[in-house]
């Protein structure tokens, strides 16, 4: 079964789970937080003694594979946010193959450093029912194209793509065809946001701008947006990506959405949260959610199962590493 690589790096990497209050409320209950969200009662005493806690949590939708992770470094939480959108993660991430940031309205230019290789083919026998995710006019303007021709047009849907999210976020998703269908990737965003509710009381700014983006960002947001082509299990991937951070006090927090994926699963949405730790360092908390429709309709459970211990571990090998980077 095929299941998405997850965790891929961008300028902003892990997308944030706040758990601090915001500025002038009450401390947060962090233990009471991560029961909420899923992880087991115990995590805050394992991170301290050293342990790196990894749970398969609760799916939003039948469609969803999603898994947590929390463990500590001894960096500061600023520390390691400033590592993090410095490119730690593409530094420690060797399948990403290609990337690019796209700034500003975009242009074509910006994704000249995306050559589709292998993956010409599949765009040329784009169809409704292939293994690409296209809407149904986006696999029409593909018929009869190859070359250089073919590479061209698959630019100008990426922006498309890009200048309609940047626009309108989740309403700017076109969905992508299947057959006679329709699979809205912001629907499936929308359920992975709303499975993090407990974070809306001590976080109501950053959880609003999750849901509402680009409506009304919470002060203090920094945001950056990049296209990647990313080795998913072997198989060239292409995803744009949408990463944004917010700070109060000494905890940061963000969120990195990949809200188009040219193939093997629908959208992504990442969480974690970078909190200071009492006697210095950061606890992390991370929490991943992944659309695809492998995991659906009949044997979805076993086969939902079966993703969850393949994410958290593929999860857990990255983080070691970025662990591993930050403590040196």
């Amino acid at each position: 079964m095929r299941i998405p690589a997850l965790v891929r790096g961008a300028a902003v990497a892990a997308a944030v789970l706040l758990l601090a209050p915001a500025a002038g409320a009450q401390p947060a209950d962090t233990g009471k937080i991560l029961k909420e969200l899923g992880f087991p009662g115990d995590t805050i005493a394992q991170v301290k003694a050293g342990k790196m806690v990894h749970e398969d949590l609760k799916s939003s939708d039948e469609r969803e594979l999603a898994v947590g992770l929390a463990f500590m470094v001894k960096e500061s939480p600023k520390e390691l946010a400033d590592q993090l959108r410095g490119g730690l993660l593409m530094k420690v991430d060797a399948d990403v193959m290609a990337h690019g940031a796209l700034t500003g309205e975009g242009t074509v230019d910006q994704f000249a450093g995306l050559k589709l290789g292998t993956l010409a083919e599949k765009y040329q026998k784009a169809s409704t029912d292939g293994d690409l995710n296209l809407s149904a006019a986006e696999v029409t303007a593909l018929k009869g194209k190859s070359g250089a021709a073919l590479e061209a047009e698959v630019h100008k849907q990426l922006l498309a793509r890009y200048q309609a999210y940047r626009k309108s976020g989740l309403d700017g998703i076109a969905p992508y065809a299947r057959g006679g269908k329709q699979r809205s990737g912001a629907a499936d965003l929308r359920s992975a946001a709303q499975a993090a509710s407990a974070v809306k009381g001590p976080a109501p700014g950053f959880y609003d701008t999750v849901l509402h983006y680009p409506k009304k960002p919470a002060s203090g947001f920094n945001e950056v947006y990049n296209w990647q082509l990313y080795k998913a299990h072997g198989d060239p991937t292409v995803i744009l990506t949408h990463g944004f951070t917010l700070h109060e006090g000494d905890a940061f927090h963000a969120l990195q959405r990949q809200y188009y994926v040219s193939g093997g699963y629908n959208v992504e949405q990442a969480m974690a949260g970078f909190l200071p730790a009492a006697g210095g360092g950061t606890l992390v908390v991370y929490v991943n959610r992944t659309s695809t429709d492998q995991v659906a309709g009949f044997g979805g459970g076993t086969k939902r199962s079966m993703g969850k211990k393949l994410m958290a571990s593929q999860l857990e090998g990255l983080y070691t590493k970025v662990e591993k980077a930050a403590d040196k």
